[in-house]
């Protein structure tokens, strides 16, 4: 399922839903559809990087962003830490088949508004949804310590990773490099892309990849991060 259909009313709650399994994600978004009439999934993919770029901005950004925490090669906390260091106007909420106790701490940390076992989604799941299309946990997602998403975007907004692994720091291409010595060289876009002979989408493509593999969300945290370790 990719983008939906807008909404026909002002009170439905846009939901985006990211899931790797394919059965589950179908499943999932059918069963949110089918608890509220006011319950709208605007899309769903199988992809962080998709997920990511739509709650970014601001024409496909969802009310309420339900993920799995078990995602491959990245983990439902850092896709909801990438979201929540740019925004505070998507509420997260994470489900997991594994119980809570294993994730709990990593979703409160990266500003999610609760944590749901999937097997559990039927009972909890609507409330979850109403209260994070506001930025609010439930009553009991508060009390196990999970924030409200604007208190949670403050904590993460333009912050860049604590630690970064070997792995990461040598992550980075030549051509990321070139791209990002040149704009902490203050050039602009358009004078890059001249310089290196590409066209500018490619330029935002490089940073756009570099970002990923920081674990950041924006140029000036790409740079900040290249900055602290110097990795340029």
């Amino acid at each position: 399922m990719g983008l939906g259909n807008e909404p026909e009313t002002a009170n439905v709650i846009r939901i985006g839903v990211l899931d790797n399994d394919p059965f589950a994600l179908d499943a999932m978004c059918a069963m949110i559809a089918a608890m509220s009439r006011d319950f709208h999934v605007v899309w769903s993919t199988g992809s962080p990087a998709v997920a990511i770029e739509h709650c970014h901005n601001a024409h496909t950004r969802p009310d309420v962003f339900v993920l799995d925490m078990a995602l491959g090669g990245i983990t439902g906390a850092d896709v909801c830490r990438r979201i929540r260091r740019r925004t505070g106007e998507v509420g997260v909420i994470c489900v997991t088949s594994y119980s809570t106790d294993v994730y709990r701490a990593e979703a409160i940390k990266a500003g999610a508004q609760g944590l749901l076992a999937k097997e559990r989604l039927k009972t909890g799941i609507a409330d979850a949804v109403r209260r994070a299309a506001h930025g609010l946990p439930t009553a009991a997602q508060a009390e196990a310590g999970f924030h409200d998403a604007a208190s949670a975007y403050a904590l993460l907004s333009g912050t860049v990773p604590v630690k970064m692994s070997e792995d990461m720091k040598d992550s980075l291409s030549a051509r990321e490099k070139d791209i990002l010595r040149l704009y902490a060289q203050h050039l602009t876009t358009d004078e890059i892309a001249q310089r290196l002979g590409i066209a500018k989408g490619s330029v935002f493509t490089y940073v756009h990849r570099a970002a990923d593999k920081l674990g950041v969300t924006s140029r000036r945290e790409v740079l900040e991060a290249c900055a602290r370790y110097d990795l340029l």
